[in-house]
């Protein structure tokens, strides 16, 4: 009889070294599961937060290239405006250039003194044709048409509007020219100077109408 309940205590006491050893075991297994778990939990965490940052970063360069672009439209604007000024025009509109000249043509037919004034009106002086290419060039813009030029008679010599000295070795008379005809029966002399057709010079009766050339220097 004692031997069975002696045999039963130590059962018993091997029943519960077993279920202390179980538990044991149980609880270091539980740890060991949530010590690997912290560290994938962690990962998540910084990996979340890297992106929350990389987000943060993106907005912050948006909203700065949203606040400087208006400034660099105006950089641009001025700069567009300073090559626009540096690139100024050196004749007016329905002008041209030519060796540092600007030069205008009429195709309204004026008396010579109208287009005299006509010209002065637009700080400029009918032309004076200084040089063989000048010649050439008013020639070539005249388009064929009679033209006056800045060179008239007063007290029988021949003087240009500026007050350049005339040179009658350097002068493109058609042959014949200047005659002072007076067939037109209109008071006073031919005293007017004109481009004829073919380019050469013809003394003309001041007050018929013809096309006129303006020159002025250039603004460049």
């Amino acid at each position: 009889m004692m031997d069975n309940v002696y045999s039963n205590i130590d059962f018993i006491k091997e029943e519960k070294k077993t279920a202390e050893i179980r538990n044991s075991s149980t609880r270091k297994t539980s740890a060991s599961r949530i010590s690997q778990r912290v560290p994938s939990s962690t990962l998540r965490l910084l990996c979340g937060l890297s992106a929350l940052c990389v987000v943060l970063l993106i907005l912050n360069i948006t909203v700065t290239f949203t606040k400087s672009s208006p400034n660099c439209s105006n950089v641009m604007k001025t700069e567009v405006i300073s090559d626009s000024d540096s690139m100024s025009t050196p004749c007016p509109e329905d002008w041209s250039l030519s060796s540092g000249k600007c030069y205008y043509f009429s195709n309204v037919p004026v008396s010579w003194e109208e287009a005299k004034h006509a010209c002065e009106k637009k700080k400029s002086n009918l032309i004076v044709i200084n040089s063989k290419t000048e010649q050439d060039y008013a020639v070539k813009i005249s388009l064929g048409q009679y033209t006056w030029i800045g060179l008239t008679e007063i007290d029988n010599e021949w003087k240009w509007v500026d007050g350049t000295p005339y040179n009658s070795k350097q002068t493109y008379w058609k042959e014949g020219q200047p005659n002072n005809w007076s067939g037109h029966l209109l008071p006073g002399g031919e005293d007017c100077a004109q481009i004829q057709f073919g380019g050469q010079w013809n003394d003309e009766h001041c007050s018929n109408p013809w096309r006129y050339i303006c020159e002025k220097k250039s603004e460049v």
